[in-house]
């Protein structure tokens, strides 16, 4: 229960976000790239946590991504990056981080 609080509250973040960068680029891609944003950092934390374990984060990475997908109404501009697996949601935080710092 506390994984499921803490992934919805971490998507609802990255969608927020994504649909305030999404005015440069097109809301729905931003609120796409938001909610992968979102499902990355809710499966780190819950790894850091100890919620799950390495095998289980690529599972639960797919399956976040997947409801994306089937939640988007339309597809996004086709220069959006899906995030594939634990390698792709490090790099987009790592950017993340980076944006946030200015650099």
């Amino acid at each position: 229960m506390k994984t499921a609080i803490i992934a919805i509250v971490f998507l609802l973040i990255g969608g927020a976000v994504g649909g305030f960068l999404g005015l440069g680029m097109g809301s729905l891609t931003g609120v796409v790239a938001g909610s992968q944003a979102g499902a990355c950092l809710a499966v780190e934390t819950a790894k850091d946590q100890g919620l799950l374990t390495a095998e289980q984060v690529d599972q639960v990475i797919a399956g976040a991504i997947g409801k994306i997908k089937e939640t988007a109404a339309q597809s996004p501009d086709e220069d959006l990056q899906w995030v594939g697996g634990e390698a792709d949601c490090a790099a987009m935080i790592a950017e993340l981080e980076k944006a946030a710092q200015g650099q």
